[in-house]
C-alpha cells in the first residue's frame, strides 16, 4: 500500500508540473474572474461551470468524512498584464490593485459555518452518508494527530477559516503567495506541483484505514472579479479591470480557486478534484469603492464594506455555487 501510495502522489504531481509548464506559454488572460483556455488551435474557449478531473476517483462513493473545509477571504488584490514590445509596436503593461475593509472576524466565521452546513445538507441530499470528525478520529485514529493551524491564518487567499469546532488545515499552495505577474504556468509550479501538506499526502491513508471517502475543500469568498489581457507576444492592449461583488472565486486544476479535493477507500494517493471555473458573482450592493484607476496608468481603489449586506451576498454565492461543486461530484460517482 505504501508503495503504491508513494508512486501514485509521485505521478500525480509530475502531471501538475507538466501542466503547469506547459501553461507557461501562454499568457494569464482573466475574464470577470474566469481564466480563459485554449484549445488545441489556439482559440479562446469557455469553461465549464465546474470541471471534474481524475473523476473515476468520485465512482461508488457513499460513506464520507470532510478532513478540511476552508473558507478564504481575499481582503487584497493585484493583478497585472503586460504586452511584449517589438518592432511594431511598442511595449504596454497595465495593472489594478483593491483592497477590501470593513469585514470583521465574526462575519467570517458565520459565513463558514453557514458553508459548511449547506455542505453536509447538500452532501446528504445527494445520497451521501457523512461521517463526523469526531468519528474519523475514531475510525482513523491518524486524523487526530495531524498537524494544525489558528484559525484566521493568512494564506494565499488571505484569512482562511474553520468551521466552529475544527481545525484549520491547508491544502495545496494555500501557504504561498497570490500570483499576480500576468504569466500562467511557471509561479504555479512551486505552489501546485510541488506543494505536499500534510492534509494532501495523508489523506489517501486515512481514506484507507477508515474505508471511507475523504473530502477536503477550499472556498474562496471574494469581493470582486478581475480581468486581464495577460501577458501577450503579439500586438494588443494591456488592460486590467474590475467588477465589485461577493463572488465564489473560480480557477482550474492548475491555478486553483474554489474546489473539492477527493479521495476513495483504493485511491492510491490520486484525488478527484472538482474546480469552480466560472466564478459566482452576487449583484447585490454590500459595499463603496473609491480611487478606481486602470488603463494605461496603475488602478487602485479601496472597498469598505458593509459586514451584513456582505455576509447577505455571501449567503447568496454559497446557495449558488455549493450545490455546483456536490452535484458534480455525485454526477461522476
Amino acid at each position: 500500500m505504501t508503495t503504491k501510495l508513494r508512486t501514485a502522489v509521485a505521478v500525480a504531481l509530475s502531471l501538475a508540473a507538466t501542466a503547469s509548464i506547459t501553461g507557461s506559454a501562454s499568457g494569464q488572460v482573466r475574464n470577470d474572474g474566469a481564466l480563459v483556455q485554449h484549445n488545441a488551435f489556439g482559440r479562446a474557449v469557455v469553461g465549464d461551470e465546474v470541471k471534474v478531473e481524475h473523476g473515476s476517483e468520485f465512482k461508488g462513493a457513499h460513506k464520507v468524512a470532510i478532513s478540511v473545509f476552508d473558507v478564504a477571504f481575499p481582503d487584497q488584490n493585484h493583478f497585472t498584464a503586460n504586452i511584449h514590445g517589438n518592432m511594431f509596436h511598442g511595449a504596454a503593461s497595465s495593472s489594478m490593485s483593491t483592497s477590501l475593509h470593513g469585514i470583521d472576524r465574526a462575519t467570517q466565521q458565520r459565513i463558514a459555518d453557514k458553508a459548511y452546513a449547506l455542505f453536509v445538507a447538500q452532501l446528504t441530499a445527494a445520497g451521501y452518508e457523512v461521517v463526523d470528525q469526531a468519528e474519523l478520529t475514531r475510525l482513523a485514529p491518524e486524523f487526530g494527530r495531524w498537524d494544525t493551524l489558528p484559525n484566521f491564518t493568512e494564506g494565499r487567499f488571505g484569512a482562511y477559516v474553520a468551521p466552529t469546532g475544527q481545525a484549520l488545515r491547508f491544502l495545496q499552495g494555500d501557504a504561498a503567495k497570490r500570483d499576480t505577474s500576468g504569466m500562467f504556468g511557471v509561479p504555479m509550479t512551486s505552489f501546485r506541483a510541488l506543494d505536499r501538506p500534510q492534509a494532501f499526502t495523508r489523506s489517501p491513508y486515512i481514506a484507507h484505514d477508515g474505508k471511507l471517502g475523504i473530502i477536503a475543500v477550499t472556498l474562496v469568498v471574494d469581493y470582486g472579479v478581475y480581468s486581464s489581457s495577460g501577458e501577450a507576444g503579439h500586438h494588443g492592449k494591456a488592460e486590467t479591470g474590475f467588477r465589485l461583488g461577493v463572488t465564489m472565486a473560480a480557477g482550474d486544476i492548475v491555478d486553483h480557486g474554489s474546489l473539492v479535493e477527493y479521495w476513495g477507500q483504493n485511491s492510491g494517493g490520486f484525488p478527484a478534484y472538482a474546480l469552480l471555473e466560472k466564478p459566482v458573482r452576487s449583484e447585490r450592493a454590500f459595499a463603496t469603492m473609491e480611487n478606481v484607476g486602470g488603463g494605461e496608468a496603475n488602478g487602485q481603489s479601496t472597498v469598505t464594506a458593509d459586514p451584513t449586506r456582505f455576509e447577505a451576498a455571501a449567503d447568496d454565492v454559497l446557495a449558488e455555487a455549493v450545490p455546483k461543486l456536490v452535484a458534480a461530484m455525485a454526477a461522476a460517482r
